[in-house]
């Protein structure tokens, strides 16, 4: 039903652009009729000289909708945003060519049927003087039409851009405001308050502790839900105290190492990118004494962020079917980067992010 909800729209799109291009190029046959008629015969067409307005309207309509397909087919060969001027230069030759065969082989069919007088009394498609002064008015009127029609296609073209670039900032805050739900779920915060809640009487120290790091951690993802990227020192603070509030509940079943080197620490990443792959192998790999969990985070050539973590033993870890994790990740990406986000399960589950070295952090 959409589809052809959709279709439905596209066709009536193209009928109004045909019957614009017959209308203005039909008022346009009439204008070109009124000038040649005065030049030739010394007077202005009256309406009784119906016919004559009527073959010219026609004439004109007819050559605007054959130059609306021809338009088609242009843009399909030649690109205006690659070459500009070739497809202006191409366009305008074309419609001064065919116009003028349209035009001229509607007069030379009158004149050969004796029919010219419809036009006016003395008419002579072969009069050479008349044949130079259409053609003069067609290449004019051509011109005219080309320097139009490239204006109208580029602020269209500017528009369709433009529309894509809201769709893309829209669709990046729909994913940027997925992975913040993960962090504000009932869930998350309900762990956190019992954590702190069996502390606060066997240590306060470390209960004020685990309080300032998940103050911390709201904070940064309140922060950045506007954001769409964020420095990787940045994010590499906000896991590590994420890593605390983990290590708080597993102890010592729970090891992260972060060794990323300094030059790389101003380059790009979208928020909780890193914090996402961490919480997710936790998720699935169940850490036990005998089977403890370790995540590795660095780099690879300055070219490559690799997050590796171990992987329990029978576990299946794989890429998440919501809408968050990996996935997320991958999309957020895409605005950023050519470059794919690569994963590896093998006997460690690797996860290689591409290092996006401009900053980005704009508020959408």
């Amino acid at each position: 039903m959409k589809t052809q909800f959709i279709q439905r729209i596209i066709m009536q799109e193209k009928f109004r652009s045909i019957l614009g291009s017959a209308v203005v190029a039909g008022i346009g046959g009439s204008l070109l009729y009124s000038y040649l008629h005065t030049s030739e015969t010394g007077s202005f067409p009256t309406l009784s000289q119906f016919s004559g307005y009527l073959i010219s309207t026609l004439t004109g309509a007819v050559t605007g909708i054959v130059i609306y397909f021809l338009n088609r087919i242009l843009n399909h060969i030649i690109s205006w945003q690659q070459n500009y001027a070739v497809r202006f230069l191409a366009g305008f030759v074309a419609y001064t060519v065919l116009s003028f065969g349209i035009f001229i082989g509607v007069g030379k069919l009158l004149t050969e049927t004796q029919q010219a007088s419809l036009l006016w009394k003395g008419f002579n498609a072969n009069d050479d003087d008349l044949t130079w002064k259409l053609g003069i008015l067609l290449l004019v009127a051509s011109f005219i039409y080309a320097v139009v029609y490239s204006l109208l296609y580029s602020y269209k073209h500017y528009a369709v851009v433009q529309i894509g670039v809201l769709q893309q900032e829209r669709k990046q805050l729909e994913l940027q405001f997925e992975a913040l739900k993960s962090q504000l779920s009932p869930h998350y915060l309900f762990n956190s308050l019992n954590t702190i809640s069996s502390l606060i009487y066997n240590d306060q120290q470390t209960a004020e502790q685990f309080i300032r790091r998940l103050a911390q951690t709201y904070q940064y993802v309140l922060s950045t839900q506007n954001k769409r990227s964020v420095t990787l020192q940045e994010e590499l603070e906000f896991v590590k105290s994420y890593f605390y509030l983990l290590r708080i509940r597993f102890q010592h079943l729970l090891n992260v190492e972060i060794n990323i080197p300094n030059n790389l620490l101003l380059s790009s990443i979208p928020p909780l990118t890193i914090q996402l792959l961490v919480e997710n192998a936790v998720k699935h790999n169940p850490a036990t004494a005998e089977h403890p969990l370790y995540i590795y985070i660095s780099a690879i050539d300055n070219t490559q962020l690799k997050i590796v973590n171990t992987k329990a033993e029978n576990s299946k870890t794989h890429i998440p079917s919501t809408r968050i994790g990996l996935d997320n990740i991958r999309q957020r990406y895409r605005y950023f980067t050519s470059k794919p986000v690569q994963i590896k399960d093998e006997t460690q589950y690797t996860v290689l992010l591409p290092v996006i070295h401009q900053h980005l952090n704009k508020a959408s």
